[in-house]
């Protein structure tokens, strides 16, 4: 006897197995798709950084070795016994130099050599100026030669030869060419306390330990060398007032002073 189609064992239908086969969730299209937004990110970062590594590379050649902000101008200030032509001569800034690549220490060394410059602090000024901001020295004494007047500032240093003596400094008298009695003289009148300076009216020096100060009242005071200054300054000022009535003060060996 014939069977039935729909009754044949390997065509029975069941619906648990069905039902068994549909709840395995199919999970490859989810994968997929975050493989392929992490893809797509990493070309972005990659991207990003290709493009922030060529404009940093621009930008350090624009800055560094372009045309663009090459060196054109050397602005000085600050000078009154120098012109700028002379700082700008003993600065040599090559020209045409980017401002990144020049070297400031060497251009300052080269301006420390001129005498009257005590400092010089050296700026780039952009897009295109080296400037140089000079610092003089300022005299504490002069002294006279050949109708001239040769400066002296407070670390001793002879620096320049003027045709007018400045107001309210020292003049003194001595071996004005000679570098250790300019120097000592220097320095002394630069470590004189207040209330003495302002007595003094001449400073001689025939040695750098023979200073001798020229008071008011026809008072002499010998100072002897710089050194020992504050010592001799406190030993001076307390003759001064004990011993009010002497003509010389002896201040060179300050430990042993002397007046007559």
């Amino acid at each position: 006897m014939a069977r039935e189609p729909g009754n044949h064992p390997g065509s029975h239908h069941d619906p648990d197995r069905e039902a068994h086969r549909d709840g395995v969730a199919d999970l490859t299209g989810p994968i997929r798709l975050r493989h392929e937004r992490a893809v797509r990110r990493q070309r972005r970062r990659l991207a990003v950084g290709l493009v922030i590594s060529v404009l940093v590379a621009a930008g350090v050649w624009v800055v560094a070795y372009s045309p663009v902000l090459a060196t054109r101008t050397v602005d000085v200030r600050g000078t009154s016994l120098l012109t700028p032509d002379q700082v700008t001569r003993a600065a040599a800034v090559p020209s045409g130099v980017p401002l990144l690549r020049q070297d400031t220490t060497a251009i300052a060394s080269r301006v420390r050599t001129l005498a009257p410059v005590r400092d010089v602090t050296v700026v780039r000024s952009w897009p295109d100026t080296i400037r140089l901001e000079i610092t003089e020295r300022t005299p504490v004494v002069v002294f006279p030669v050949n109708g001239s007047y040769l400066l002296v500032d407070a670390e001793g240093q002879a620096y320049a030869q003027v045709a007018t003596a400045p107001e309210d400094v020292l003049q003194a008298a001595g071996r004005a060419g000679d570098p250790a009695v300019t120097a000592a003289v220097g320095r002394t009148v630069a470590t004189l306390p207040a209330s003495i300076r302002g007595q003094v009216r001449t400073v001689t020096a025939d040695s750098p330990a023979a200073v001798t100060l020229g008071l008011d009242k026809g008072r002499t005071v010998v100072w002897g060398g710089p050194e020992d200054a504050q010592l001799k300054g406190q030993v001076l000022d307390a003759l001064l007032t004990k011993v009010g009535g002497a003509k010389v003060y002896d201040v060179s060996a300050p430990a042993f002073p002397t007046t007559r």
